[in-house]
């Protein structure tokens, strides 16, 4: 008798409490959206701006090694190097996904964590760059993929006497001289969120590179967009420009960095331009 009179008294009780639950979601869902938006329309200050990288053509051949060719970036990266006349040697776990290139570059068969097959990869090149991330498919063996591949690099370069590294990186990652805006602080909670495994990986691959002795850049990036170029992105030494940059530019800018070396032992963050309507 005595439970049949608490559940109508419990009953409202519950049900109160389930919408407060489901308003305060709601609250927090606009709240986070509306400084999303503050946060992608207010621009750097221009101390944050390092450079309004404009685009150049190469003046230097190079032989580049590139990890992550089959990937969404990897691929605006080969083709940004083959309009330049660079000799590229490309690393492939399934080379078929590079057939339409084969008569054109050199193609290396093997997984990225083989320090025999990095060597063979970087063997007469004069440059590293990697868009190199892990794979869905590939589960725990994937986990810390970019610190691991980015080590067996770091041990083959001297041997080729190759000086220049440059990958690609998340905007979340912490460097000395980071000042972050609204849309750097943002960007930076919800990787640690979402995305806590990848950014622990990327920022100990920072800690490799920066107790190392050779020449790297890593180009630390918000949203990437399949998108080719538009125009020449922003970028800053301080904070993120951008929640978005376009694949297209960034793979401009790394090449460029070829030839500039511009940002030497740092980590620029990269943005797009909004179009003009």
């Amino acid at each position: 008798m005595l439970d049949v009179q608490l559940l109508p008294r419990s009953f409202p009780q519950w049900h109160w409490s389930m919408h407060f639950w489901q308003w305060l979601l709601r609250t927090l869902a606009v709240v986070l959206c509306a400084s999303l938006m503050l946060a992608c329309t207010a621009q750097p200050t221009r101390e944050d701006l390092a450079h309004s990288v404009p685009q150049t053509e190469s003046s230097q051949h190079h032989t580049v090694a590139l990890l992550g060719a089959t990937g969404m970036v990897g691929g605006y990266l080969l083709e940004a190097a083959l309009r330049r006349g660079y000799t590229v040697r490309a690393l492939a776990r399934n080379p078929a996904k590079l057939a339409r290139f084969s008569s054109r570059i050199t193609i290396i068969t093997g997984d990225a964590r083989d320090p025999a097959v990095i060597r063979e990869l970087l063997h007469g090149s004069d440059a590293v760059i990697s868009a190199l991330g892990p794979v869905k498919a590939d589960g725990d063996a994937s986990r810390f993929i970019n610190t691991t591949v980015t080590r067996n690099v770091l041990e083959a370069m001297p041997a080729e006497d190759i000086s220049l590294y440059i990958a690609v990186s998340g905007a979340a990652v912490v460097m000395p001289g980071d000042n972050r805006n609204l849309l750097g602080w943002w960007t930076r909670t919800l990787a640690q969120i979402g995305l806590r495994g990848a950014l622990q990986d990327k920022q100990a691959e920072y800690a490799l590179l920066a107790d190392s002795d050779v020449d790297w850049i890593l180009v630390r990036c918000p949203l990437i967009d399949p998108e080719p170029f538009d125009s020449p992105p922003l970028v800053s030494l301080k904070t993120p420009p951008a929640f978005r940059v376009r694949a297209g530019e960034l793979a401009q800018f790394m090449m460029q960095q070829l030839d500039t070396r511009d940002f030497v032992r740092q980590g620029p963050f990269l943005g797009s331009r909004e179009p003009d309507f």
